[in-house]
């Protein structure tokens, strides 16, 4: 790490050089530890700056494994650090690598043994067409936001440009092997990473606390590519997933319903899936909305069953159709005595209640085979297909 009298000039000598070794923009990354001030006057300045040499090292670590030797990490001004990768990189690369860098300062340090060290974490995109020092100024401002209004951003950016798509799980009929439904799964359409997983994106919207917004969003693109199937996949029912935010919501189900019917889908096709902590979580407004829900004529399905702590006096009560095991027990069936004994409770539960099980995550025939055994209905797993996109539907029915 690297020091110097003026807190930015390192810094700026160091950006100055990759851009006048690239001729590029550059991509940086900036750390601000907060609380120091308390740490201080708890423990003395001393400790203070031993913590934030600690910081520096781990930064340093993090910024050579992750950007390659050649990668400066600097101390700014205050409790601040710049990271400037080796060579350049866009903004949606270095904001990918915002979570790991938490976790390489989880860790608890000296003079912060309870791990309590608050972080802050931004990116910036250093340009060859202003002064860096200024630059660098304007970029530090962004540590003052809060997280979460960064995070707002980033969805309502991926919102608004049409970045959610939809790809649909195939869900198969244990004693047919006949495609019956799909599970619709949220993947972002990164515009410089590609294709991502729902991980980032309801994690985001989750600490910016827009997962309603996002959730609503998702189930109209669903809803809109569903009307627009082919007479094939007429049949198919369709698992929705929702959250403890939306049932939360006492006008979700309202807005739900009406949606279904501007796209002009049957909610008898449909499946809303929730898993048993959004279940417990407002069990007495869950209730009420699962309600309405089923009077739609949508089916509810708890998800991952069996790997939260269940209320199966809840369960008793709730409207509930479907219970879906979670690709835990699935994986270790056919090896594990305990997961089969498991996966035979849960069918012989689902029995006496009324209800069909799902088993998901099926890779290998002996674990259908011993699903068909225990009794199970519907599967879905890599065996046949992961999740596609909808226009590839069709051509997994034949």
């Amino acid at each position: 790490m690297n020091h110097s009298a003026d807190p930015n000039a390192a810094g700026i000598r160091h950006l100055d050089a990759l851009h006048a070794r690239h001729d590029a923009d550059i991509g940086v990354i900036l750390v601000q530890i907060d609380q120091l001030a308390r740490i201080n006057h708890s423990a003395g300045t001393e400790t203070g700056d031993a913590l934030l040499e600690e910081v520096g090292r781990r930064l340093s670590t993090f910024a050579r494994n992750e950007f390659g030797p050649g990668s400066s990490v600097d101390r700014l001004e205050g409790p601040r650090f710049l990271i400037a990768p080796a060579a350049p990189q866009s903004l949606a690369a270095l904001q990918a690598q915002e979570r790991a860098l938490h976790v390489a300062l989880a860790e608890p340090m000296v003079g912060d043994p309870n791990g309590r060290l608050a972080i802050r974490i931004a990116t910036a995109l250093i340009t060859r067409d202003e002064p860096v020092g200024d630059q660098l100024r304007t970029a530090t401002d962004q540590l003052a936001r809060p997280a979460s209004a960064r995070d707002g951003a980033m969805v309502k950016a991926a919102l608004s440009r049409g970045e959610v798509a939809i790809f649909y799980q195939p869900q198969y009929d244990v004693a047919t092997g006949a495609m019956v439904g799909v599970e619709a799964l949220l993947r972002w359409r990164h515009p410089e990473l590609g294709l991502l997983g729902a991980g980032p994106l309801v994690t985001a919207a989750r600490a910016a606390r827009m997962e309603r917004e996002l959730t609503e969003h998702a189930h109209r693109v669903a809803l809109a590519e569903v009307a627009a199937w082919p007479r094939a996949l007429a049949k198919l029912r369709v698992s929705l997933n929702i959250t403890a935010a939306d049932l939360g919501d006492p006008d979700f189900a309202d807005r739900l319903a009406a949606m279904v019917k501007a796209a002009k889908v049957d909610p008898d096709r449909l499946t809303l899936e929730l898993t048993e902590q959004a279940m417990l979580s407002d069990p007495a407004s869950a209730a009420q909305q699962l309600a309405q829900i089923r009077a739609l004529g949508c089916a509810i399905a708890i998800d991952d069953f069996g790997t939260g702590y269940s209320s199966l006096s809840l369960l008793a009560r709730l409207p509930i159709d479907y219970l879906k095991i979670d690709s835990g027990f699935t994986r270790t069936i056919d090896g594990s005595d305990r997961d089969r004994i498991v996966v035979r409770a849960i069918v012989d539960l689902a029995r006496a209640l009324g209800l069909l099980v799902v088993a998901e995550g099926i890779e290998q025939e002996s674990q259908l085979a011993r699903l068909k055994d225990l009794g199970v209905a519907t599967w879905q797993g890599f065996l046949k297909s992961g999740p596609v996109p909808g226009e590839e539907l069709p051509g997994l029915m034949e």
